[in-house]
């Protein structure tokens, strides 16, 4: 072969690869990775919804958003077993404590769920988890928003004598009208944990009082009058009147 047939086949050559490299740098990377599955695809996943749930069985609703963007179908809330598809999920709050008392949970919103084997010491099991995943902590509580006193079973009490005792008990409601999730019963009373309310008494010369749990007291008659007995928990109040014999 001549070298002037050699230049011209080489000459040719050579603009199919600088044709070729000139496409590939125009359109950019021609098989661009796009399945979930695929650990090294770059999957942003954002979800939103409350921070704190405040009432005793109040839901929230929670967002997830990817980048790139997925069909609704694509995204799971939760693991293993627990998956939830769409685009949105609710938590409810279930079983809260009581204010300022917390626990703390987190949403999970995933693409590209798959099964694997985890190895848990001497054991191991299956589960599902996600290629991509993003998270929302929530903090879940119950605050009260309203309190009221009753001796026992009613908002009013009997006149009593001087001497004799009897006592009061306080309850409270959260912003759904929802009683206190960990007093479930009327005489529930826990002799320990974050008292209810504070009680006092306006003349403490007709009546004393001493707490008895976080949520009664008991009331001594110390000479005929008129007063009151109030409750208060932060900005909250409630009052009961006492006559005393």
């Amino acid at each position: 072969m001549s070298d002037c047939d050699f230049t011209r086949r080489t000459g040719i050559t050579n603009l199919v690869i600088a044709f070729v490299a000139a496409v590939a740098i125009a359109c950019g990377e021609p098989f661009t990775r796009t399945n979930p599955y695929d650990p090294n695809v770059p999957v942003k996943v954002v979800v939103t919804g409350p921070d704190t749930l405040f009432s005793a069985f109040e839901v929230g609703t929670f967002v997830a958003q990817t980048d790139p963007p997925f069909a609704d179908s694509a995204i799971h809330w939760g693991s293993g077993s627990n998956t939830t598809p769409g685009r949105t999920v609710t938590a409810v709050n279930a079983g809260p404590p009581l204010w300022p008392q917390t626990v703390t949970g987190v949403v999970v919103a995933g693409i590209g769920l798959y099964d694997t084997t985890l190895s848990l010491g001497s054991a191991t099991i299956q589960t599902e988890m996600f290629r991509h995943t993003g998270f929302k902590t929530v903090v879940y509580t119950q605050r009260i928003t309203h309190i009221a006193l009753r001796c026992p079973d009613d908002h009013a009490c009997d006149t009593v004598s001087a001497g004799g005792t009897w006592s009061v008990w306080v309850d409270g409601l959260d912003a759904h009208n929802q009683k206190i999730y960990a007093l479930v019963g009327a005489l529930k009373n826990p002799l320990t944990g974050t008292p209810i309310a504070v009680f006092s008494v306006r003349d403490p010369s007709i009546a004393s009082i001493s707490p008895i749990g976080i949520r009664a007291s008991t009331v001594t008659a110390l000479r005929p009058g008129a007063t009151w007995i109030m409750a208060t928990r932060d900005s909250l109040l409630d009052s009961l009147r006492l006559i005393v014999r």
